[in-house]
C-alpha cells in the first residue's frame, strides 16, 4: 500500500532535469497519483521567489506532467491554484537537484524555495539534493534514488501532531559516496561560515554595454560544527534538516516581547 494518496514533484533544475526523473520516481514508490509541475528552464539560486513582473506560461509534457515560466515557488502555487484547488497534495516533493543544498546555500536554494512555499500554504515538503564533485553531467544519483523513499517514510510516521496533520518540511542531501559506503542518516542544523566573499565578473557585450556576473568566494573545509550539515556529508551521511517556513528569531521575539511596549527613542 502506498503511504500518500497524491505527491506533487517539482525542481529548480528545469522540466528536463535528470535529477526531477530521479524524484518522479521516489514519488511513484510513494504515492497513487503523482503531479510533476516544475519550472520550464534552470531557476537555479532563485530561493523563494514568486514571478510579480511577468505572466506565467504553462506547457503539457505529458500526462500530469507540466513546465511552468516561472520559479519553483510559481510551480507549487500554480499547482495549487490550477488542478489542486478541491484537494491538495498530500506531499510536495522538490529535486533531486543537481548538487548539495548545504550551509549558506539553503536560504538562496529554489529546491529549498519550493517546499517553504508549500509550508506557508500548509502543507508538508521534502527537498532532496544530490552531492556530487567533479562532472555535473556524470552525476550518479544512486544514494538519492536508493534510500529517498524509505527516509520519508520514516520522516512522515515520526512527523504527525495528535491530529495526524504534518507541520514539518525537510532538507535532505545525500553524499557522494557509493550506496555501500553510507553510514546512515543524521539530524543536522543549518551553520554558516562557507562564504568567504563575493566575486563579480564583468565583460562587454556586442553592444559595448557591460554586463556583470556575481558568484561566492567558498571557504572550504571552514564548517566544522558536528551538528552540521556540511560535516554530516563528510563523514558519509544523509544529512535530514528540519526547516521552517518563518524567518522570526523567536526566541529574541519573545525575550524582548516580556519586557513589554516601549515609547519611541
Amino acid at each position: 500500500m502506498k503511504t500518500f494518496r497524491k505527491i506533487l514533484v517539482t525542481n529548480d533544475d528545469g522540466i528536463d532535469a535528470p535529477g526531477l526523473r530521479v524524484a518522479e520516481a521516489v514519488a511513484a514508490e510513494l504515492a497513487d497519483e503523482v503531479w510533476t509541475v516544475a519550472p520550464e528552464h534552470d531557476q537555479s539560486g532563485v530561493g523563494q521567489g514568486i514571478s510579480l513582473h511577468t505572466p506565467l506560461r504553462v506547457y503539457h509534457h505529458g500526462e500530469r506532467r507540466f513546465a511552468v515560466s516561472g520559479t519553483p515557488a510559481d510551480c507549487v502555487m500554480f499547482a495549487l491554484a490550477e488542478w489542486f484547488a478541491e484537494e491538495a497534495p498530500d506531499l510536495v516533493l522538490s529535486g533531486v537537484n543537481c548538487g548539495a543544498n548545504l550551509s549558506d546555500s539553503v536560504m538562496y536554494s529554489g529546491t529549498v524555495g519550493a517546499v517553504l512555499a508549500a509550508a506557508h500554504l500548509g502543507l508538508p515538503g521534502i527537498a532532496l539534493s544530490q552531492a556530487f564533485v567533479g562532472d555535473r553531467e556524470a552525476i550518479d544519483y544512486t544514494p538519492t534514488e536508493r534510500h529517498s523513499a524509505a527516509l520519508i517514510r520514516e520522516l512522515w510516521a515520526a512527523g504527525a501532531d495528535r491530529d495526524g496533520y504534518q507541520r514539518a518540511c525537510w532538507n535532505l542531501n545525500f553524499p557522494d559516496r557509493p550506496v555501500a559506503e553510507l553510514r546512515g542518516s543524521r539530524f543536522t542544523r543549518q551553520f554558516g561560515g562557507g562564504i568567504a566573499g563575493l566575486r563579480k565578473v564583468h565583460g562587454t557585450d556586442g553592444r559595448g554595454l557591460t554586463y556583470h556576473w556575481l558568484s561566492f568566494e567558498r571557504r572550504p573545509g571552514s564548517i566544522e560544527h558536528p551538528q552540521s550539515d556540511v560535516v554530516a556529508l563528510r563523514d558519509g551521511f544523509v544529512s535530514v534538516m528540519p526547516l521552517q517556513p518563518t524567518r522570526c528569531d523567536d526566541a529574541l521575539a519573545d525575550h524582548y516581547w516580556e519586557q513589554g511596549e516601549r515609547p519611541l527613542p
